[in-house]
């Protein structure tokens, strides 16, 4: 029993050392701000084995709905494409989505990952990145959609999928919600006065827009080339 409740109060810990929020909302500096007209993200939705189109799309919109209205700003799914989790570790995740080329209509890649014993083992352990999104341009994310640790007691899914919204919408900075307030209006506002059909998405390592989706990738292509590579040699290899 003592044992058990020491393992229960480290799990905790690393939980609230590695926490999701993105930041305490400030709705009074919200105000302040002019988020223009109803607008709309695009998503296309990739969601691991064991998690239905059905499911993942009513875990996205469940997520953002109550955030929709403070910017007028809808997430919509557009499409769902059945894949399967490639890594264990967020960096083979991410080093996977970044493989997908941003095509029409998406405006961004969001990725549901599933759950498996050695994600319950871990989260008994050591501290879980439930979700995570490309500082490249911050188009490709995942988030964990499904329930297996004590730390996603206190960070549920539809938290971890809200959470990566904001980054797929530019807010890089955790913790600075006006900062990513600012984001979401100028990004709005750059796209309505230029007539696109594309959200513009941000680059967070070299702080700038990128207004198109052939820009993102571009700006992903040497990953992709550098994954080709390592597969031919692997190949080669074997």
């Amino acid at each position: 029993m003592g044992h058990s409740y020491r393992i229960m109060l480290a799990s905790l810990g690393f939980v609230l050392c590695a926490c999701t929020t993105m930041g305490e909302h400030h709705a009074t500096v919200r105000e302040h701000f002019d988020f223009g007209p109803q607008d709309t993200l695009s998503i296309c939705l990739y969601v691991d084995r064991g998690i239905s189109a059905d499911s993942g799309r009513a875990l996205v919109e469940s997520a953002w709905h109550d955030q929709a209205k403070l910017y007028a700003m809808d997430v919509k799914v557009v499409n769902v494409t059945q894949w399967s989790r490639p890594a264990f570790d967020m960096d083979g995740i991410l080093a996977d989505l970044r493989q997908k080329s941003l095509d029409a209509p998406c405006d961004r890649i969001l990725a549901l990952v599933g759950r498996n014993f050695g994600d319950f083992l871990w989260g008994l352990v050591g501290p879980e990145i439930l979700g995570a999104v490309n500082s490249e341009s911050l188009t490709h994310g995942y988030a964990v959609a499904k329930m297996a640790s004590l730390g996603q007691v206190l960070n549920p899914p539809a938290e971890i999928v809200e959470h990566e919204i904001y980054h797929l919408l530019g807010c890089g900075e955790h913790s600075n919600m006006n900062a990513c307030y600012q984001r979401i209006a100028d990004l709005k506002r750059w796209k309505r006065e230029n007539g696109t059909d594309f959200f513009p998405a941000w680059d967070l390592v070299h702080n700038q827009m990128l207004a198109s989706r052939i820009d993102v990738n571009a700006r992903l292509a040497p990953f992709v080339t550098a994954k080709r590579s390592i597969n031919q040699a692997l190949a080669g290899g074997g």
